[in-house]
């Protein structure tokens, strides 16, 4: 994971405190070599450079590739369409590539929807019918009746690139706000339709990203969260939200700005409104942290905004409102979680009432109801739901089966009953129907998909990582595999920003396994299954942490039969896609194929693009803090590529309009990598009009799948069982 082994040696020593000027000399020597340095082997051209060096904290950086941050450029657009091309050729090749294809274009042939969602006398959905590239939006007058089209996803665009990210239906369901994206970017456009007509209303309202909406009593007037547009100062911060009002029928540019922070922060709220207590709630935190804010004001006059718990002092969730009585999941005095109960009129935290104390299974999230409570933990990497009363006493414990995790739907206090979308490992998501007074759930609508994994082996095991931690990892594999060491192994992770990996069906785990792989998901550092301290365990000075836990689930694969070096695949996306890189760098005779999918791979300037400054709160600040930066550099996978090491074969896949994880992370990774590395086999694979997860077309998506499967098939060999023939019909 280094640059070269003269900086390798000196970037230690200045970690350790020695002085930084031989790392100054060394760096600059690195960013003569890769100047000096042109493609070969079958690789396409040398990507255009320039001689740009960054300083940081008294020591120079070369960036000799920053030109492939701008790909409106001519010649860096010659050398994209150049890696793609070459990147197409060898996976079209592959036999696998049309098989795999096939199998998950027919898995996915199936309808799926959301929870039903009550406003007023409705039930709204997303749903699909099967491979519509993107879900439609639809309402039913009961939870089990027929579904009409409310807005009709296929008819947005006609290539399928423009999906509904979200729907804000009003409190009795006569009209709904809805966010469109496009290509798979964050940016939102916002639309109001009348349920009744299925028309439109003529507002049409902008700036919208990551984008909420409560809704005011009357209907006809609601609280939105934007990013400043051209009609607001130019002072005001363009990275930190506003919360606004707009009145239907009004044009944008006479919302009123009812909240907004005035430092240059970069903030992001989200709002709801309790129709039944006159109340506005603003959630607001910094960037990605968890450390929220909560804000509520009269939903009728929202000037008379009140704090009831102030901005980066601990996680913490609001949950639900009695009146003036609001239920939180925090983490004050509580690492792992707790359920608390504030009075509005005196919400200093240690007047605060603990409902459900902290325990050693971390608490995620609670369901109020007039006299119950459904409450879910995390247990290793398992999901268990129990209903408390009010004061927090233990009633029952929800059965579901074995692993699975559970989403909550949306629900009234006065319900006595509880939606469940529940997910496993085995079988595509259901929701079971929770009666609240018997505490048992019952099917409501079973999965409709046409293949599962009821027949395989899902195991749970734990790895010894470098430093005494146990580390929970999953293991799927068909029951005749052998533990020979032979076996094509596939073992992904996350490890960040606090979120855990819980138990989910794909058809991408399903075609791996049924052509004969193990795969294996590590729960490493950086998540949060294991509450607070997890998650710190694997951030910012931490997070090495991260990708010693995953090398140590490599190892562990190995020495336990499952499978060997060249039998060994790693793929993971986005933070995931940085953490398969770096392990990949720092034990490159660790792995046979690497496939990283919009990977985070400058971590010296990912502040610079599109909503990377968001991130300081989970990788630090290196321009801003030296500390941050020394373990950032240590790490960065950009910067800790070794001239003349053989690296495995890798597959970096991007896309064009990924304003997440900017695409120039993995331009300017994989242009590096092709210089000091020529004997590596590199190939840059690029999507068009598509972004980074949510909001691309599903023919999109099944593509990058089936290209990360072929890769892996191909690179790491072994025996390949045939797929099964799905049925494409419905009985």
């Amino acid at each position: 994971m280094k640059l070269n082994e003269g900086s390798r040696l000196t970037r230690r020593a200045v970690l350790s405190g020695v002085a930084s000027g031989a790392l100054v000399v060394a760096d600059r020597a690195f960013g003569q070599a890769v100047n000096g340095l042109t493609a070969s082997n079958g690789n396409p051209p040398s990507a255009p450079s320039d001689s740009t060096v960054d300083t940081f904290h008294g020591v120079n950086i070369p960036d000799p590739y920053r030109p492939l941050e701008d790909s409106s450029r001519a010649d860096v657009k010659a050398w994209i369409d150049a890696q793609d091309v070459r990147t197409r050729a060898l996976i079209d090749s592959l036999p696998i590539r049309k098989q795999l294809h096939d199998f998950m274009n027919a898995a996915l042939d199936y309808p799926r929807t959301t929870v039903p969602a009550r406003y007023g006398r409705r039930y709204f959905t997303l749903f699909s019918e099967g491979l519509d590239d993107q879900r439609s939006a639809g309402v039913q007058e009961h939870p089990g009746g027929p579904r009409k089209t409310l807005i009709d996803a296929n008819a947005l665009s006609s290539d399928g690139t423009v999906a509904i990210q979200s729907i804000f239906p009003d409190r009795p369901g006569t009209k709904v706000a809805y966010l469109l994206s496009e290509a798979g970017s964050d940016r939102e456009t916002m639309r109001v339709r009348d349920v009744e007509t299925g028309q439109d209303l003529p507002d049409v309202l902008a700036w919208c990203k990551h984008t909420t909406v409560a809704w005011s009593r009357d209907g006809y007037s609601f609280y939105y969260s934007r990013y400043p547009g051209d009609n607001d100062p130019a002072d005001w911060n363009r990275r930190g939200q506003i919360v606004c009002l707009h009145r239907l029928g009004e044009p944008q540019s006479a919302d009123r700005v009812i909240f907004r922070q005035t430092d240059a922060r970069d903030y992001y709220f989200q709002v709801a409104s309790s129709i039944d207590a006159d109340l506005l709630k603003i959630v607001a935190r910094v960037g990605t942290s968890e450390k929220a804010g909560y804000f509520v004001a009269p939903l009728h006059d929202a000037s008379q905004i009140v704090e009831i718990f102030p901005i980066g002092s601990a996680g913490f969730y609001p949950i639900a409102n009695v009146g003036p009585t609001h239920y939180a999941i925090t983490n004050l005095d509580a690492p792992k979680w707790r359920l608390v109960r504030i009075d509005q009129s005196d919400p200093k935290p240690d007047r605060w009432h603990t409902v459900i104390a902290e325990s050693e299974a971390p608490l995620n999230s609670a369901a109020v109801f007039n006299s119950k409570l459904v409450v879910k933990h995390y247990q290793d990497v398992n999901q268990r739901v129990a209903i408390h009363d009010l004061s927090g006493k233990h009633l029952s414990t929800v059965d579901l089966g074995g692993f699975e995790s559970v989403s909550f739907g949306r629900h009234f206090r006065d319900d006595d009953h509880l939606l469940l979308e529940v997910n496993d490992y085995k079988q595509a998501s259901r929701i079971e129907w929770l009666d609240l007074e018997t505490g048992k759930p019952s099917l409501f609508r079973p999965s409709a998909a046409k293949h599962n994994l009821a027949d395989v082996v899902v195991q749970q095991i734990f790895v010894t990582s470098k430093d005494g931690a146990r580390v929970p990892m999953t293991l799927i594999r068909q029951r005749d595999i052998q533990l020979d060491g032979s076996n094509r192994t596939m073992l992904n992770a996350y490890g960040g920003f606090g979120y855990a990996l819980w138990p989910y069906y794909s058809d991408k785990i399903a075609a791996w396994v049924r052509m004969g792989g193990v795969y294996a998901l590590a729960s490493i550092r950086g998540g949060g299954e294991y509450g607070q301290p997890w998650h710190d365990g694997g951030r910012r000075t931490h997070k090495q942490a991260s990708f010693d836990d995953f090398i140590a689930s490599a190892e562990w694969l190995m020495a336990n039969g499952y499978t060997r070096p060249d039998r060994l695949g790693i793929n993971g996306a986005s933070n995931g896609g940085l953490l398969v890189l770096a392990a990949m760098l720092q034990r490159p005779e660790l792995f046979g194929a690497v496939v990283s999918a919009v990977p985070v791979t400058d971590m010296l300037r990912f502040t610079k693009f599109t909503f990377g400054i968001n991130w300081i709160p989970e990788y630090g600040n290196p321009q801003a803090n030296e500390a941050d930066f020394k373990a950032l550099f240590a790490y960065s996978p950009l910067h800790n590529i070794r001239k003349g090491v053989k690296y495995p074969p890798l597959l970096v896949l991007t896309a064009d309009n990924d304003d997440r994880v900017a695409p120039a992370h993995s331009y300017k990774f994989v242009a590096t990598l092709q210089a000091l590395s020529p004997e590596s086999t590199v190939y840059l694979g690029v999507e068009r009009r598509a972004g980074h997860s949510e909001g691309n077309a599903l023919g999109k998506s099944i593509n990058r799948e089936c290209d990360t499967l072929a890769f892996l098939c191909d690179r790491l060999g072994g025996a390949m069982q045939e797929l099964p023939k799905i049925s494409r019909s419905f009985d």
